[in-house]
């Protein structure tokens, strides 16, 4: 299937926040993804998504795998995964040199309840669709979010387990 095919397919299933029944991810899109605030406008929503989360969920620690060169320009504070000790409250999973060998319970361990988990698929990639795929099988991550270009998941204990198909 060639991407535009992909993404049509995408946007067939996919809503906004006007199909969701969780409050949880309500307010993530409402206040976090689609503020009515005007120093996003210029810019495309996939290029800021990382900045429109990080500024939402405000992470105290941040660890990075495989790291985009876009992400790590912009110059947050960050643990690199290899040495993280404890729980973290942002994961991003980029698109690094020789894909991503991390499982995903090794990433279930670096989190708690209000870790946040990005996966980038901006760029087409076998082993993190694969790595996606497992996280949105796998019964510990209770919200999955497909944005197409990003993948969202959390481990929230009060909340059984869903996943969305959503706009960005």
């Amino acid at each position: 299937m060639t991407s535009k095919e992909s993404y049509f397919s995408f946007w067939k299933k996919s809503t906004n926040e006007h199909g969701v029944h969780s409050p949880f991810v309500f307010c993530l899109l409402t206040k976090g993804l689609y503020p009515k605030d005007n120093r996003w406008r210029k810019f495309k929503k996939r290029h800021v998504f990382f900045d429109r989360i990080y500024r939402y969920f405000k992470p105290s620690t941040l660890t990075y795998i495989n790291p985009t060169s876009d992400i790590l320009e912009r110059g947050y504070e960050y643990v690199d995964f290899a040495s993280v000790q404890g729980k973290v409250d942002l994961i991003f999973i980029g698109q690094g040199k020789g894909g991503n060998s991390i499982s995903d319970s090794c990433i279930v361990d670096a989190m708690h309840n209000d870790s946040v988990l990005i996966i980038d698929r901006r760029v087409d990639c076998e082993s993190t669709e694969k790595l996606w795929k497992s996280i949105v099988e796998d019964d510990n991550f209770t919200v999955t979010i497909d944005f197409y270009y990003f993948g969202l998941a959390f481990i929230r204990k009060e909340q059984l387990k869903q996943h969305f198909v959503l706009r960005m």
